[in-house]
C-alpha cells in the first residue's frame, strides 16, 4: 500500500468502475514527471493486521519494525508473513528486492540463491572490516522493496548500486548499528545466511569484548604521547 500526496489532484489518474489493470501504467508517468515519492508504504499483510487491532495506517505504530515488537503480530506471523516462497518462486505481482543502505550507498538485491550468496558477500566483507577503526556509516538499514515500475523492475542486476530514492518505495525491516561493539558485531554476523569464521585478529577482539557491558566500543586508537624537546639543564619525567 502507497500513499503519494499530490500537491494538484486533478494529475491523479481516474479509477474506473470497471477495469483498472493499467492504473500502474498510467500513474508511473506522472509520478516520474512529477518527482513524487511515496509519503508512506505498507505491506498490505501489515495492514490486514493493523485493521483488525485499530492501529492507523501509515502511523508509527504501524510500521513493520514496530510491528514485530508486537506480541500479537508475532504469534500470527504465518498470516502476515512475507510469503518469501511466493516470491521467490516468481508469483507475487509485486516481487520485492533486498535494499542495503549503507552510508550514501544503496544496494539491490533480488529474491534469488544468487542475490542471497551476493548479498552475504557484501556484509562478510563489513564484519571483516568492522573492527578496523575506520570511519563507516551510522548504520546498516535494510528495505523490502516494490518497485512499481515493471520496465525498471526487469534492469535490477544483484548488487548494483542504485538511487537511494528507491529506498522510498521500501519498508525498513532491519537495521544495524555500525559502532564497534560486539553485539553490533554479533548482530552483523546473524544476519548472513553462513557466517564466516572469525579471523584471529577478530577472536581476539571479542574476547576482549566479551567480558565488557554490551555497549562498550573496540578502542581501536593508536595512543601517541608527544614528548616535548629536552632542553639543556633540564630534566624530564614520562
Amino acid at each position: 500500500m502507497f500513499c503519494f500526496d499530490f500537491k494538484d489532484k486533478s494529475l491523479i489518474p481516474p479509477i474506473f468502475g470497471t477495469d483498472n489493470a493499467d492504473y500502474l501504467e498510467r500513474l508511473c508517468p506522472v509520478l516520474e514527471r512529477e518527482n513524487i515519492y511515496p509519503s508512506g508504504v505498507v505491506r498490505l499483510r501489515d495492514a490486514a493486521f493493523c485493521e483488525e487491532r485499530g492501529i492507523v495506517y501509515l502511523s508509527l505504530s504501524a510500521e513493520h519494525t514496530a510491528l514485530l515488537e508486537n506480541e500479537d503480530y508475532r504469534r500470527l506471523q504465518h498470516r502476515f508473513g512475507m510469503d518469501g516462497d511466493v516470491i521467490r518462486s516468481g508469483l507475487a505481482a509485486f516481487p520485492t528486492y533486498m535494499a542495503v543502505e549503507h552510508g550514501r550507498k544503496v544496494l539491490l538485491f533480488d529474491k534469488t540463491d544468487g542475490g542471497d550468496r551476493m548479498l552475504d558477500e557484501f556484509l562478510s566483507g563489513l564484519a571483516e572490516r568492522f573492527f578496523d577503526g575506520k570511519r563507516k556509516p551510522e548504520s546498516l538499514r535494510f528495505y523490502e522493496v516494490a518497485p512499481l515500475n515493471a520496465a525498471y523492475r526487469a534492469k535490477i542486476g544483484d548488487g548494483q548500486t542504485v538511487s537511494s530514492d528507491v529506498a522510498r518505495y521500501g519498508i525498513c525491516v532491519a537495521c544495524c548499528d555500525m559502532a564497534p561493539t560486539l553485539r553490533n558485531f554479533n548482530r552483523l554476523r546473524n544476519l548472513q545466511r553462513q557466517p564466516m569464521p572469525l579471523t584471529g585478529e577478530q577472536e581476539r577482539i571479542v574476547s576482549s569484548l566479551v567480558t565488557q557491558p554490551d555497549n562498550v566500543r573496540f578502542p581501536n586508537v593508536e595512543m601517541r604521547v608527544r614528548i616535548p624537546a629536552k632542553r639543556k639543564g633540564q630534566g624530564m619525567n614520562i
